[in-house]
């Protein structure tokens, strides 16, 4: 009786120690596993993308297991660390004000509060982020500043009205990889793995479609612009006519002109790629930078279905103030400057050197002054090349300003020949013709 109780209590440690090792095999192989994970495939999400300013990165929060992960991608995604987090005391995404959920989706910060500013419930800092997105707008998902912080309290699992929440020294750590308007926080409930090579032929497939895109915004019609758009989703298209009518006179310039989409960042969540990029005039040897540009894809057929300018704020945006067009702008005016100034330092050549023919070159056929024609105006120039031995003209403090699809045009002149001197103010309204800037009307008023 004895040996059975002996046998029955040896057999118990038996299976007790067959289950404990099963354990540690499961625990070991589920390690193996993340390891696995983490070094042969990458998060859905994240597309391997090497920007050419070093490494870019990314946080990732997974609500399941209240985990916040931190990658590098530099054409390669790694994993740089790991901590706990804390995120919204009720389960499932955030869909609208006060329900105490964490969103689930893209966002990007777009400020940095630090501690003097901040309640102690938001520890040493703070980093709002841009919820709700034009995605959110869209779904009708209400609610606002969802941040990443900091906490001066113990940190507990799913304890926040709605924000992600982090050690006050974990947030401390992770802020010197936070860029604003550029970093992104990708929340999902959990996480997913793909192999490497399926992310390339995604980035290949996206970068394509923007190529076309950037030609189509440089020497397509409005048509070939808008095929690049998702049928249920209507674009802002109400500054193509400026834009066409400003295209059109850079492309009769000689200097070079681009649009370019640099330092491009691609991120894929839930069918939807989020593509943020650097929007970028090229001109003449300058580059102009013209917003950053954030798009909204489907994954399905890489249409477009929604854009917006990343950290444009909500007043700019009620008055409807295109970045890009503003660039155009201030790029038509600055280089105008410095062809209009060539233009008159030939003119003026020609009008002290007395040769008539290039200095009629200079004026446009519908020119009008004083009651004169062109062919008046340059009849009673060549009288004045004849009656004085010689003539010269400068100018100074020489002043451009847009008017419509004009340029008027003021500055000193000094004029000096053999018989008479004058200093004074000359004015000009300049038009396109011929691809050249021409004087239209011309003033002089004596000082």
């Amino acid at each position: 009786m004895q040996v059975q109780r002996f046998g029955l209590v040896g057999l118990i440690k038996i299976l007790t120690g067959l289950i404990i090792g099963m354990m540690f095999i499961s625990s070991g192989a589920a390690a193996s596993h993340d390891e696995a994970a983490n070094s042969e495939q990458i998060p859905d999400m994240l597309i391997p993308l090497d920007s050419g300013n070093g490494a870019e990165y990314a946080i990732v929060v997974e609500k399941e297991t209240q985990q916040l992960f931190l990658y590098a991608n530099d054409g390669t995604v790694k994993e740089v660390l790991r901590m706990n987090c804390s995120t919204g005391k009720v389960t499932g995404a955030k869909a609208v004000a006060g329900d105490l959920k964490t969103p689930e989706g893209i966002y990007f910060f777009i400020k940095e509060h630090k501690d003097k500013d901040l309640g102690p419930i938001y520890g040493t800092r703070a980093f709002p982020t841009d919820y709700p997105n034009l995605l959110d707008h869209i779904a009708g998902r209400t609610g606002s500043e969802i941040w990443l912080h900091g906490t001066n309290k113990p940190l507990k699992v799913r304890d926040s009205s709605g924000c992600v929440t982090l050690e006050n020294s974990d947030i401390d750590t992770i802020a010197k990889y936070i860029t604003l308007n550029r970093t992104p926080i990708i929340i999902v409930k959990k996480l997913s793995y793909g192999p490497f090579d399926v992310k390339l032929e995604a980035k290949t497939s996206v970068l394509n479609i923007f190529s076309e895109w950037k030609d189509a915004l440089e020497n397509g019609t409005y048509h070939d612009y808008l095929k690049f758009y998702d049928p249920e989703y209507l674009p802002d298209i109400s500054w193509w006519s400026e834009w066409n009518k400003i295209r059109k006179t850079i492309h009769t310039a000689p200097e070079p002109f681009s649009v370019e989409l640099e330092n491009i960042l691609i991120i894929k969540y839930n069918g939807t790629y989020v593509v943020l990029a650097d929007q970028v005039i090229n001109f003449s040897g300058r580059e102009i930078q013209a917003g950053i540009r954030k798009f909204y894809l489907t994954e399905d057929h890489f249409r477009i279905i929604g854009e917006e300018y990343q950290g444009m704020s909500q007043a700019r945006r009620d008055k409807q103030d295109n970045p890009f067009m503003m660039a155009c702008r201030n790029l038509g005016t600055k280089e105008d400057k410095h062809e209009i100034a060539n233009m008159l330092d030939d003119w003026l050549k020609a009008w002290s050197s007395k040769d008539i023919q290039e200095y009629g070159n200079h004026y446009a056929s519908d020119f009008q002054s004083q009651g004169m024609n062109l062919k008046a105006w340059l009849r009673h120039k060549g009288r004045l090349n004849k009656k004085y031995k010689y003539i010269r003209v400068s100018k100074e403090k020489l002043v451009v300003k847009k008017s419509k699809q004009r340029r008027v045009v003021s500055f000193v002149q000094k004029y000096e020949s053999n018989a008479f001197k004058a200093v004074g103010i000359k004015q000009l309204i300049l038009k396109r013709e011929d691809g050249q800037w021409k004087i239209y009307r011309e003033t002089w008023k004596k000082i």
